[in-house]
């Protein structure tokens, strides 16, 4: 019994630690998207979308103006929603380089939507 009990809190250790660098992992992802992608607006016939370059590939997401039967609280003027988010060649190459896996997925593509949610704030206040 004696020897369970130190390899038990060795493994739980571990998973802890390994927890801990997937999220000081994140950190570091962000600070990659950061540096590498350079985010442009553009207008197709599906609306705006906002466009994150890099080497690395190209991920996109798409905006919609709003319309006021889609939500119970007042719209501005210059209200856009996401409406779609194509992210796939970024994702594979953050999962073979970056050993990031899909359970991670969802919070990257978060960071890109808030990113590209930023990135409109500005381009419909006219700060580009």
């Amino acid at each position: 019994m004696c020897t369970e009990t130190p390899i038990m809190l060795i493994s739980f250790f571990i998973h802890k630690f390994l927890w801990t660098i997937i999220l000081m992992g994140m950190d570091k992802i962000r600070d990659f998207i950061l540096e590498n992608f350079t985010p442009r607006v553009n207008e197709d016939s599906r609306g705006l979308k906002v466009v994150f370059s890099s080497q690395v590939g190209e991920g996109t997401i798409w905006f919609e103006k709003a319309k006021r039967g889609w939500t119970k609280k007042p719209i501005s003027t210059n209200s856009y929603i996401i409406v779609d988010a194509e992210l796939t060649h970024i994702l594979t190459f953050l999962n073979r380089y970056y050993q990031i896996k899909e359970e991670h997925y969802h919070d990257i593509r978060r960071m890109f939507i808030e990113m590209g949610m930023d990135v409109m704030d500005k381009h419909t206040k006219g700060n580009d």
